[in-house]
């Protein structure tokens, strides 16, 4: 049996790192996620990085995308509507939102930002901003 100063120390730092993850600012240093997390696949290509989110079943509309200095924030929704007088044999699916805030290890311009989604794949290219691109140095 575990003391009950233990169970209650362990009970007071759950709900510590509860209020904490749900404090998180969007511009905060920390990655952070609430909701259902869409995977992603982020990599670099010449220089620059494309993230690759699968959001199956999520509208367009239903879909933000935010960008800033190397931070990158998509959220959003899934509604799942078969309509009224319905019976269920099976729900497996369900309507959720996520909202997901990802730091990347490079700045990236947000005017340059450009999104493509289809077919429920989400594809974000982000341009590495010149500030962030090394430079040449000539010795003499």
């Amino acid at each position: 049996m575990f003391p009950l100063s233990n169970t209650l120390n362990t009970l007071l730092s759950l709900q510590e790192a509860m209020d904490l993850a749900q404090n998180q600012d969007f511009f905060d240093s920390a990655t952070t996620s609430r909701g259902v997390y869409p995977p992603v696949n982020i990599f670099k290509n010449n220089g620059d990085l494309v993230l690759v989110a699968e959001l199956p079943g999520v509208k367009k509309e239903d879909l933000h995308i935010e960008a800033k200095g190397n931070t990158i924030r998509l959220a959003g929704k899934r509604t799942i509507d078969y309509g009224k007088d319905i019976s269920y044999h099976r729900a497996e699916r369900s309507a959720s939102q996520f909202d997901r805030t990802l730091e990347l290890p490079i700045n990236f311009d947000p005017d340059q930002v450009k999104g493509e989604y289809k077919d429920g794949l989400l594809v974000v290219f982000l341009n590495r901003a010149e500030s962030d691109k090394p430079k040449q140095i000539t010795i003499q």
